[in-house]
């Protein structure tokens, strides 16, 4: 009873985080894209004198882990603000049920999981900045909306049961009942039997610069993913499975300017 009242205000809370994070994502595109005037104004700030940008990041999504995942992604700026990028991310998705329990031994597993859900996403986008970042002070925002294909592996999650076997979880097999399971078998024991689902993603964010120089990046970047795919995922087989997918995220990302 403790467990489920924990993960409904769980729950609750990533409702109301998505629902945060896409009004603000909304209220400052509308207001960068709608006024002309607001490009001139930001042009009395630092020239934007490169060409080229490269950043790594490293993801926190209200549907994955404490690291949910990693992304690559390459900019060229177009002039007038604007920036065109291209990238590839690649995240674990979670199914809102799981939870990792304790065996006897200290080994922890995720009980009815019986597969993993990684989404790889190939990525096109543009990006408009809001706001440069003056000389040694202020902060550079952007809103960036980006969208691709979306790549689902579905990776068998394999279980380590009494006598050391190793098995795929099967919910029909009564050995794969709580008290038989010592704990996970390891996340790369299934990826040779790994299954690909086709599917398409979106993505709208903003990005918050404070610390960078004209050639170092360093920022946040926070926004609001969604993932759709052509079959349901069997990520859990007695929970209900959906081919939708939606999350928050928060980013930390680093690179560079050329």
């Amino acid at each position: 009873m403790i467990k489920f009242r924990y993960f409904s205000s769980i729950s609750k809370l990533a409702a109301k985080l998505k629902h945060y994070f896409k009004k603000v994502f909304f209220l400052f595109l509308f207001v960068g894209l709608i006024s002309p005037a607001f490009g001139q104004q930001i042009r009395q700030y630092i020239d934007e004198d490169y060409q080229v940008e490269n950043v790594f990041g490293i993801v926190k999504a209200t549907n994955g882990g404490l690291i949910s995942g990693i992304y690559f992604r390459h900019s060229n700026f177009l002039g007038n603000n604007n920036l065109s990028n291209w990238g590839i991310e690649m995240v674990n998705i979670k199914h809102p049920r799981e939870a990792k329990e304790t065996t006897f031994t200290g080994s922890s597993f995720v009980f009815g999981k019986s597969n993993y859900l990684i989404s790889i996403r190939p990525t096109y986008g543009r990006e408009k900045i809001f706001f440069k970042k003056a000389p040694q002070q202020g902060a550079r925002i952007t809103g960036l909306v980006a969208a691709g294909p979306a790549i689902g592996m579905e990776i068998p999650y394999y279980i380590e049961i009494s006598q050391s076997q190793k098995a795929q979880y099967d919910p029909t097999n009564n050995q794969h009942a709580r008290p038989f399971i010592v704990g996970n078998a390891g996340p790369f024991r299934g990826l040779a039997e790994s299954k690909f689902v086709l599917g398409g993603h979106a993505k709208a964010s903003l990005t918050f610069e404070t610390n960078s120089t004209k050639r170092r990046v360093f920022g946040i970047e926070v926004g609001y993913t969604l993932d759709l795919y052509t079959r349901k995922i069997n990520i859990m087989p007695l929970a209900e499975n959906k081919s939708l997918y939606s999350a928050a995220f928060f980013s930390i990302y680093f690179g560079r300017r050329n």
